[in-house]
């Protein structure tokens, strides 16, 4: 069962269609890089890096050998092995290395901000460069990995739990993480499942009706401030 659905979730990355206007990805990443070098003056670990950005964007954490990193890198597995150690380590630093979540929490947002941001991340296209890689192409692909987990529930608490609840001025983590198990199972339901009749929303109606249902989440109908935050 966890196969099929790590199947249909790779299934839906792939069946988007790429961008006509841009050239498809090389095997080996040799120009994309997180350092802001010049194309071609990269180093080896880095070419590791991002090339397993790639592909663990593409296909699952258990789909995903050293091997095929250090293929899509151009270097020799065993560099691969001094440079990382493990896969596990290699997915935990590609997590970190992405930086787009940092942008949720820029300039101190209210709430209502930050969901709105948070709720940009759910509507996902193939990525087809390294630059295009989101976060949540990881956690969609690997979640139901076992050994990626454990890397995957550290990276939401700190990179999305604990910044929404601070946003919202929560003493714990609690409704955040309740917030974003609705973001998943609604990310999740749309790969997965693929329902036409959800697909047929516009995705702009769906982005509001998913930004409700977490701010209903997050928000405590006791307060008699939250209307403001709602409107």
């Amino acid at each position: 069962m966890l196969r099929l659905c790590s199947e249909n979730i790779h299934s839906f990355f792939a069946s988007e269609s790429p961008d006509e206007h841009e050239p498809p990805m090389p095997r080996s990443l040799t120009s994309a890089n997180m350092t802001g070098r010049a194309p071609g003056h990269t180093t080896g670990k880095e070419r590791i890096l991002t090339s397993a950005m790639l592909l663990f964007a593409r296909t699952p954490y258990s789909d995903t050998s050293l091997r095929d990193i250090a293929t899509a890198a151009g270097v020799d597995v065993a560099y691969v092995h001094r440079a990382f150690g493990s896969k596990a380590e290699i997915f935990r630093q590609a997590l970190l290395t992405l930086g787009p979540l940092d942008d949720i929490a820029a300039g101190e947002p209210d709430g209502a901000t930050m969901i709105s941001r948070i709720c940009d991340l759910a509507f996902l296209r193939n990525p087809n460069r390294v630059e295009d890689v989101r976060p949540l192409h990881l956690l969609i692909q690997s979640s139901l990995c076992g050994e990626a987990r454990a890397i995957i529930a550290q990276f939401i608490d700190s990179s999305l739990a604990l910044p929404l609840s601070r946003a919202f001025g929560h003493a714990d983590a609690g409704k955040a993480h309740f917030a974003l198990s609705l973001l998943s199972g609604f990310v999740t339901h749309r790969a997965v499942l693929g329902p036409a009749d959800l697909l047929a929303i516009p995705e702009a109606v769906q982005q509001r009706m998913l930004q409700t249902a977490l701010m209903n989440a997050m928000l405590d109908r006791s307060d008699p401030g939250i209307q403001g935050q709602i409107n």
